[in-house]
């Protein structure tokens, strides 16, 4: 299980509408009573103008009304949020898959696809941890397409490693010898827990989080692929 509460609050009981609200109110009443005190000390026969007053009052009438506003509209997002944060309850247990270059390794096992939008000259995947070492190297394909992976969690030297997260990068060169900076990633995780970071309703996948926005797929998990001796790493190629 992650290490973070499932589904944190999703409304604040004291949002930034609410100090802006009691801010103006305090300054409102600074006014009026500042107000209340020149009226009463005027010169009866010199009156202020009271044009400057009732332009403060107006302005004073739009920014409550602008406050109002943003109150509804954090009020909507909180329904919203909710909402999705009730979806993503529903993902516990499951397969998620999502775009990303970080990727859980979940008891001893992990899954990525990488998207080629063009041959390559030279295709090299490499996993680090979260030290940013690099733990394994593979050979990737050349054709255009996309490619899913899975990795047994073990480095170099056939050492497994810890589950935890750990950074995928494809590295690329077209035939004509550019490096490519569009290839598109996506990893796999069991979703074991959901929470709220103020902006966006989180999926965790052991160690990893993704934003809801970016999770492509769920499904009920899949066996793992089972290890060889020859090759812990499979591939294959759709269309």
């Amino acid at each position: 299980m992650a290490d973070i509460t499932a589904l944190a609050a999703l409304n604040s009981d004291y949002t930034k509408s609410d100090a802006s609200k009691t801010k103006l109110t305090g300054d409102l009443n600074s006014f009026l009573t500042l107000l209340t005190s020149q009226l009463k000390n005027q010169d009866p026969l010199s009156p202020m103008d009271s044009t400057e007053f009732t332009n403060q009052l107006v302005q004073f009438s739009g920014v409550e009304q602008a406050i109002n506003t943003n109150t509804n509209l954090e009020s909507l997002i909180g329904l919203s949020q909710a909402s999705i944060g009730a979806t993503a309850v529903g993902y516990l247990g499951k397969e998620v898959q999502a775009e990303s270059s970080t990727m859980p390794l979940q008891d001893g096992q992990a899954k990525y696809t990488y998207t080629l939008p063009k041959d390559a000259s030279k295709c090299l995947i490499v996993i680090k941890d979260a030290s940013g070492a690099v733990v394994k190297t593979e050979q990737g394909e050349f054709k255009a397409g996309t490619y899913h992976m899975s990795w047994d969690g073990k480095n170099t030297y056939g050492e497994q490693q810890d589950d935890g997260a750990y950074t995928l990068e494809v590295q690329a060169t077209d035939t004509s010898g550019t490096t490519m900076e569009d290839i598109y990633t996506t990893v796999f995780g069991k979703a074991t827990a959901v929470a709220n970071d103020g902006n966006d309703v989180m999926v965790a996948a052991g160690a990893v989080l993704f934003g809801m926005s970016y999770i492509v797929s769920v499904r009920e998990p899949t066996t793992p692929v089972a290890e060889t001796p020859t090759d812990t790493t499979t591939t294959d190629t759709n269309g």
